[in-house]
C-alpha cells in the first residue's frame, strides 16, 4: 500500500455516511464481474463443497493467498445464476468509514429487493473482519435458513474459541495457505495425473525438480506464480502490516513492527526469546509480545514451541520462528547465500501446519526440527536437510529423540535434497516427494 494510499484510507475511515440503493446495487455488479473471471483450480473446493449444507462456511488465511478465487471457484463450480448469490468484498473504497452491522443489513435488503433466487440464495462475505460484530448478524440468517453463507477474512481471530461461541459452534473452518507444491504444479501445468504413481513420477522428475527449486525460493502466493512479478510481494508485506495490523489495532510506531516483522523473516527456523528481541529493539516486554503476537494473527509469521509434556518446560524454552511463505520472506528480509536449509525446513513446517498438525521443536544433546503429535498421542519426528551429503547430527537427533520416548514415537523421518532410503528404522525422503505424498 503506497504512502498515499494509507493517507486516503486514515482519512476516509473518519467519516460516516450512508450508500444509497444504487451505489449498492452498483457494488454488487461490480464484485459480480470479478467472480465469473476463469481461474486455475485448486484441492480445496471440493472439501468446501461438502460442507455447504450444515454450518457457516469460513476461509482464514493470510492475505492473496487465494480466498478471494476460492469463493469465486466455488459460484462457478455451483453454477450461481446472478439472482441466486451475493458477493461482497468489504475491502470496497466507498465501505470505508461506514463499517457497521447495519451497513451489511442494507446490503442484504437490496439484494432480497432487486434480485429473485430461484431457492435458498448463497452470501459471500469477503474480508468481513472489517465489521465490529458481524457474527450475530450472520448467525441471524442462518438459525432463520434465510441464506448458505460463506465468510473470509485475513485474521487468525477467526479461528478462536470465542469465534466459534459467537457462532454457537455451527461452522466449518478451511485455513487457506499459498500454493502446496501439488497445487504449484497444477498452475504450472503438472496435472494430478501426471504424478498419480511410481511410474510417472520417474517420468516427470526433471519437470517436478526444476518447478520445485523455483518453488523453494519463489513460494506459492499464487498471483505471483502466474504473474512471476516478484514485485508484487512488496506489496503484500506492507498491505499485511498496514491493512491487518496498523489499521486495525491502531498501531503509532510502524516503523518498530516493520523492523520487527523483517526480523522474524530474516530469521525464519531459528529460536528467539521475547526478551532477546525486546533487547534488541528497545521495546517493552509488552509492546514485544503484542507485536509479534500481531504479525502471528495477520498469518505473516508462525512460532513453534518447545516439546515436553510439561507446561512449564514449553514456556521456559525458547520458540522458533516461521514465515508463511519462502518468496515472500525472501522479498523482504535479509537474505543469505545460504539460505536453502532455512528455506526447506520453512516449507517443511508450513506443510504440516496446511495438514493442521500440531507442531513443535526439540533439543537434548542433538536437535529435532519437528515434532508432531498426532490425536492418538502418537510422535513423529522429523529432521530438514537440503545438502548433497548428510550430517550425523541429523541422525544423532532422532536416535536422542526415540530413546528419550521410545515406544511413543510412531515414524523418525529425514527429509532430504535427494536420498531416498530407510537406515536404521529412519525414512530417508526426497522433500519434493514428500510434499506431494507426504502423509502423516
Amino acid at each position: 500500500m503506497s504512502g498515499y494510499n494509507r493517507n486516503l484510507y486514515k482519512k476516509l475511515k473518519k467519516f460516516r455516511f450512508m450508500l444509497t440503493e444504487e451505489q449498492i446495487l452498483e457494488i454488487i455488479e461490480l464484485w459480480r464481474k470479478k467472480t465469473r473471471l476463469p481461474l486455475k483450480k485448486r484441492l480445496i473446493v471440493k472439501e468446501i463443497k461438502a460442507s455447504i449444507n450444515k454450518e457457516v462456511i469460513d476461509l482464514v488465511g493470510v492475505r492473496r493467498s487465494g480466498k478471494s478465487s476460492e469463493l469465486f471457484l466455488l459460484i462457478q463450480e455451483l453454477k450461481l445464476k446472478d439472482d441466486d448469490y451475493l458477493y461482497i468484498n468489504f475491502e470496497e473504497p466507498l465501505f470505508i468509514g461506514n463499517y457497521s452491522v447495519s451497513l451489511l443489513e442494507n446490503i442484504w435488503q437490496v439484494f432480497k429487493q432487486n434480485y429473485n433466487p430461484s431457492g435458498k440464495p448463497y452470501i459471500f462475505l469477503d474480508e468481513i473482519q472489517y465489521i465490529e460484530g458481524w457474527e450475530q448478524w450472520v448467525r441471524k440468517i442462518r438459525d432463520l435458513e434465510l441464506a448458505h453463507v460463506f465468510v473470509t477474512g485475513s485474521s487468525a481471530k477467526l479461528l478462536s474459541k470465542e469465534f466459534g461461541t459467537k457462532l454457537t459452534g455451527r461452522h466449518k473452518t478451511f485455513q487457506v495457505f499459498p500454493l502446496s507444491f501439488k497445487s504449484f504444479l497444477a498452475f504450472k501445468g503438472v496435472k494430478e495425473q501426471d504424478i498419480s504413481s511410481k511410474k510417472l513420477m520417474v517420468k516427470n522428475k526433471q519437470t517436478i525438480l526444476k518447478h520445485f527449486k523455483e518453488f523453494l525460493v519463489k513460494g506459492g502466493f499464487p498471483e505471483i506464480t502466474i504473474t512471476k512479478n516478484q514485485d508484487l510481494l512488496k506489496e503484500y508485506f506492507d498491505d499485511i502490516l498496514y491493512k491487518d495490523i496498523v489499521s486495525r489495532y491502531e498501531i503509532r510506531d510502524v516503523k518498530s513492527l516493520k523492523r520487527l516483522a523483517v526480523f522474524c523473516l530474516t530469521n525464519i527456523t531459528k529460536k528467539f526469546s521475547y526478551n532477546t528481541i525486546k533487547k534488541l529493539y528497545g521495546q517493552s516486554l509488552e509492546s514485544t509480545k503484542a507485536y509479534l503476537s500481531f504479525l502471528e494473527e495477520a498469518f505473516l509469521i508462525f512460532q513453534a514451541p518447545f516439546f515436553s509434556y510439561s507446561l512449564k518446560t514449553q514456556e521456559n524454552h525458547q520458540r522458533k520462528i516461521f514465515a508463511i511463505d519462502n518468496g515472500l520472506r525472501n522479498a523482504v528480509s535479509f537474505r543469505f547465500s545460504k539460505d536453502k536449509g532455512k528455506l526447506a525446513e520453512n516449507l517443511v513446517f508450513v506443510e504440516l501446519k496446511r495438514k493442521n498438525k500440531e507442531i513443535f521443536y526439540w533439543a537434548g544433546k542433538n536437535e529435532v526440527d519437528f515434532v508432531v503429535k498426532n490425536k492418538d498421542n502418537k510422535l513423529i519426528a522429523i529432521n530438514v536437510t537440503y545438502s548433497q551429503e548428510i550430517d550425523k547430527k541429523e541422525l544423532k537427533g532422532l536416535f536422542e529423540f526415540k530413546e528419550n520416548y521410545k515406544q511413543k514415537v510412531k515414524e523418525t523421518i529425514l527429509l532430504t535434497k535427494n536420498i531416498e532410503k530407510t537406515e536404521k528404522g529412519v525414512k530417508f525422503i526426497p522433500l519434493w516427494k514428500w510434499l506431494l505424498k507426504g502423509n502423516l
